[in-house]
């Protein structure tokens, strides 16, 4: 297992057939990613709000509400960029280590999102 500020990334985007269809899409996979499967982050596992830290067309921040044994919280990130609903979760236990590679990582998938 990785280890460090920030252990791990992942990513999963979804393009569709328009900017209106994405907005109208986004709305119930963020309200979603609020209270993830079991299957996602482990059993027992809440999120709470959390902070936006890159201005998309449209976003939602959400962090596990308790740090896992390695003092690890996995920030979650959705956002609609253009016709793309993109999730990042980033896994990290230093805040302002994830803050600037959750920016990083949405602004580079922002340029080149379709729209």
């Amino acid at each position: 297992m990785a280890t460090g500020a920030v252990s791990s990334i992942r990513i999963e985007l979804s393009l569709q057939s328009s900017s209106d269809s994405a907005a109208a899409r986004f709305g119930a996979i963020a309200e979603a990613l609020r209270n993830p499967p079991p299957d996602l982050f482990g059993p027992g596992t809440s999120q709470a709000p959390g902070e936006s830290v890159y201005d998309a067309d449209d976003e939602r921040s959400y962090v596990t509400a308790r740090p896992d044994g390695q003092g690890n919280l996995v920030y979650s990130d959705a956002y609609r960029m253009g016709r793309a609903i993109v999730i990042v979760y980033t896994l990290g236990n230093d805040a302002e280590a994830a803050r600037t590679v959750r920016e990083l990582v949405a602004r580079r998938i922002d340029a080149r999102a379709p729209r």
